[in-house]
């Protein structure tokens, strides 16, 4: 843990800590951003997910689904990324010392790789097996969403900065 105190303590100084918390609007505005790529993950992820289970859209392949929202998928992926990076530089302490931030992570990649198999298990699998995929991936999406919003009430691990 004393590299990842190490690691909190060097980030909270850094110029892209100070810039987040230097304006008291910039926060919100990351949260917004962060909360409208959630959006365009979830859309995303339901029509790949829907689709393969046979439920939405059966006059399109899905390929012609997963060519279409996976891009979109991946490019939100990309900015929550993005975004959640800023929101942890404004206050490392707070993510970074909770186990279900790091259960969150582990659940995005969980939920990316389920969902991505969509497409890489093709059409021509039973559908049962693109039924259990779909329900793996959207039980992971679901419970990303939790824990996301867990870490903000999440205690922090004993001895870990503030």
């Amino acid at each position: 843990m004393e590299g990842l105190i190490a690691f909190s303590n060097w980030l909270e100084h850094t110029p892209v800590s100070v810039a987040v918390n230097a304006r008291g609007w910039f926060v919100p505005a990351i949260q917004v951003v962060h909360i409208m790529a959630i959006a365009a993950v979830v859309v995303a992820a339901l029509l790949i997910n829907l689709r393969a289970a046979g439920l939405v859209e059966r006059e399109r392949s899905l390929a012609v689904v997963t060519a279409s929202w996976l891009p979109v998928l991946f490019c939100a992926i990309a900015v929550l990324a993005a975004s959640g990076f800023l929101l942890i530089a404004s206050e490392p302490g707070r993510a970074l010392f909770r186990t279900v931030f790091w259960v969150k992570l582990v659940l995005v990649g969980a939920a990316l790789l389920a969902t991505w198999a969509q497409r890489a298990v093709g059409e021509a699998r039973p559908r049962a097996l693109h039924v259990a995929l779909a329900l793996a991936a959207l039980a992971c999406w679901s419970l990303v969403i939790f824990a996301g919003r867990w870490i903000a009430y999440a205690d922090g691990w004993p001895g870990a900065p503030a």
